[in-house]
């Protein structure tokens, strides 16, 4: 089946996990051409992973603003079946690592690669970020600057103050989503479906690399794992491009990817009900610039 290859930047994975072999020292330092605030990333041991599916026709422009922002960049490339795996592989001498899927497997699948190769390798935070340019580069510094300054484990980008271009259908899907997660959470959650995130991995970690959904369910088992563990999750602005040209592809399918998220939801509340070790009350957890809350406003 898969095999590791053995080409600058591009390894294969199988069933989701990386092939440690042909690791090592594969991110390149670009020298004079990183930008100041790439260098204060490789300072805090940061690493962004974009889980990508078909997005030849996005990558590219994502590739080049994202390297004046991340000092490292993984692409996990979840069975394309364009040229999503030859764009990353262009991008191979600015540090750019590839990761293959040898079918589609999901969206959770292809993370759960991308956080086993950035624990691997010792990075201390990971970025998340979209390959259909809906998120934007230029937003990280920012966001970074609500993690660092909250003390955050987990940051999610917020797209509730600006929702004005994003479609009905999924306004209201997101609304509804991140109503169920605040009852599930403990506490308010803004978003609980952006892929726009930092995840600090010392406290992450076991959450990351025991993620069992596969799809897009799986940033919302992050999200109610995380508040299980009592991390200290918090939420930051961020800029969503939705082109009404369609350009920006997504591959969330309504009503089959809804459903695992339900699913998702039935079990855990299943769990809770049942099992002895179920989500016990929460403590109350405020950050410095009030971008987390009091977990007792709830309906927990």
């Amino acid at each position: 089946m898969a095999v590791a290859e053995m080409e600058a930047g591009a390894h294969t994975v199988k069933d989701g996990r990386a092939f440690s072999e042909p690791f090592g020292s594969t991110i390149e330092d670009t020298g004079s051409s990183e930008q100041p605030w790439s260098l204060k990333g490789k300072k805090m041991g940061m690493c962004a992973i974009v889980p990508s599916y078909n997005a030849g026709t996005t990558l590219r422009l994502l590739l080049e603003t994202l390297i004046s922002y991340s000092p490292s960049i993984v692409v996990v490339d979840d069975g394309s079946e364009d040229d999503t795996a030859s764009v990353a592989r262009g991008f191979a001498r600015q540090g750019v690592v590839l990761l293959q899927h040898d079918e589609n497997l999901g969206k959770g699948a292809a993370l759960h690669t991308g956080f086993l190769w950035a624990i691997e390798q010792g990075f201390e935070v990971v970025v998340t970020l979209d390959s259909d340019l809906q998120h934007t580069p230029e937003d990280l510094p920012g966001i970074v600057e609500v993690f660092e300054g909250d003390g955050l484990d987990m940051l999610v980008g917020s797209r509730t103050h600006d929702n004005g271009g994003m479609p009905k259908i999924r306004r209201f899907g997101n609304r509804f989503s991140s109503w169920i997660a605040t009852r599930f959470c403990c506490q308010p959650i803004q978003d609980s479906q952006c892929g726009y995130r930092i995840y600090r991995l010392a406290s992450c970690k076991s959450i990351l690399t025991n993620l069992t959904s596969k799809r897009f369910e799986a940033e919302t088992e992050i999200l109610v794992m995380g508040a299980n563990e009592r991390l200290r999750i918090g939420f930051a602005p961020i800029t969503v491009i939705y082109p009404e040209n369609g350009s920006h592809k997504s591959h969330y399918r309504g009503f089959w990817d809804t459903s695992l998220i339900v699913w998702f939801y039935t079990k855990e509340f299943c769990r809770r009900v049942w099992a002895r070790w179920g989500r016990q009350d929460e403590s109350v957890s405020k950050g410095k610039g009030g971008h987390l809350h009091d977990n007792s406003d709830s309906a927990c």
